[in-house]
């Protein structure tokens, strides 16, 4: 019973330290103009296309944009699971849309979540952005929104559409499936 006990204790533990890093997320809940709009990377497809989870994202960027609610767009991420580099997929996707290109800031380094944010605050700083909105999915909320905070940009978050290609049974995995790589990578110290 004891064994059982400290068991139970140690993974309560645990589950609270890691809600406590990552925190249920600030989410936009009436849109205000900012100075941008970070747009987190996602894989293109295999032939260079942007895929379904990566257009969602930036449709929400670009319906901003639209609407007047942010002058300019960080597009986020490399080519870091296949060889097209995902920022230049968003940025020719958004131009197709009407965005202009004067407006598209690029970030093409970033590898992951914690990159996305570092490299994306050298554009913050270097263009003078004080404000922004941060877009990804509900699955990756959380853990976008803790480095948002880590590297201190006055944000808030906004979640993109689920694809209507995608079953809710497939955001589920993919929510499970976050929550478990973000907590090995914590327990790994990538925090």
């Amino acid at each position: 019973m004891v064994v059982l006990f400290c068991i139970v204790l140690i993974i309560l533990t645990q589950v609270y330290r890691y809600l406590k890093l990552f925190k249920y997320p600030k989410k936009c809940k009436n849109k205000t103009k900012k100075d941008c709009v970070i747009v987190c990377g996602y894989p293109a497809n295999n032939d260079g296309t942007i895929s379904e989870i990566l257009k969602s994202r930036v449709d929400e960027g670009i319906s901003l944009y639209k609407d007047g609610y942010v002058k300019h767009m960080i597009m986020s991420g490399t080519n870091a699971h296949n060889e097209y580099v995902e920022a230049i997929v968003m940025k020719e996707y958004a131009i197709s849309q009407g965005i202009k290109e004067e407006d598209i800031l690029l970030e093409t380094k970033a590898k992951s979540t914690y990159h996305n944010m570092l490299y994306s605050k050298d554009i913050v700083e270097e263009y003078n952005i004080k404000t922004c909105y941060v877009i990804t999915n509900s699955w990756h909320l959380r853990k976008a929104d803790y480095y948002s905070r880590k590297f201190n940009f006055d944000y808030e978050m906004i979640q993109s559409e689920k694809p209507e290609s995608m079953s809710y049974l497939e955001v589920i995995y993919l929510h499970v499936h976050m929550h478990i790589t973000t907590y090995i990578n914590l327990l790994k110290g990538y925090s």
